[in-house]
């Protein structure tokens, strides 16, 4: 994992809003916030950002804590509006009990798996404007959920939804360029 270039800027420019919105963005992938949520707050506070910057102050305790998915969904919204350490730290404590890290052996088996994907991947010379397309899409799909508001569930949502309309998109160029 590494530090997005985002939030690298962010923090040289000591632009809170972008760096609260970067780490928006890695709880969207982090969701237990002990990968690259982690390694990216780490980052911030060795670069010269204090908690005191980064956190809004907060009288709200009118959140629920129980770690279902509903409640992770709604305090997200919530943080997204008040980015506390309070709210911060619900969140995590809901993500490590809703989407608990992988232990080594299974990650180390969904790296192989992944390894295996992308070797038949290539053997099947999968079209790089398909999985432009998806990436593309993903990321759009993303933002324009974010844009409109939507929770994090809402946000993986268009992501998926945008990833599917890219790919799409790809296979019809790459059927495009064969008939050429």
């Amino acid at each position: 994992m590494s530090v997005s270039k985002n939030l690298k800027l962010a923090v040289a420019e000591r632009n809170i809003e972008d760096i609260r919105g970067c780490l928006w963005a890695c709880i969207a992938v982090d969701m237990n916030m002990t990968g690259k949520f982690k390694e990216s707050f780490n980052y911030i506070l060795e670069n010269g950002i204090s908690e005191s910057e980064l956190f809004e102050v907060d009288d709200d305790n009118d959140f629920k804590t129980e770690p279902t998915i509903e409640n992770y969904s709604e305090l997200g919204g919530l943080l997204s509006v008040n980015f506390s350490k309070k709210k911060l730290d619900a969140l995590k404590a809901m993500g490590l009990v809703l989407y608990p890290p992988q232990q080594k052996e299974e990650a180390q088996k969904d790296i192989k798996k992944a390894s295996k994907r992308r070797s038949a991947c290539s053997q099947k010379k999968c079209d790089p404007f398909i999985t432009g397309g998806a990436i593309v899409g993903a990321g759009c799909g993303a933002i324009a959920a974010a844009k409109f508001g939507a929770r994090i569930g809402g946000i993986i949502g268009g992501g998926i939804v945008g990833a599917t309309i890219g790919a799409i998109i790809g296979i019809a160029i790459a059927n495009n360029i064969d008939k050429d």
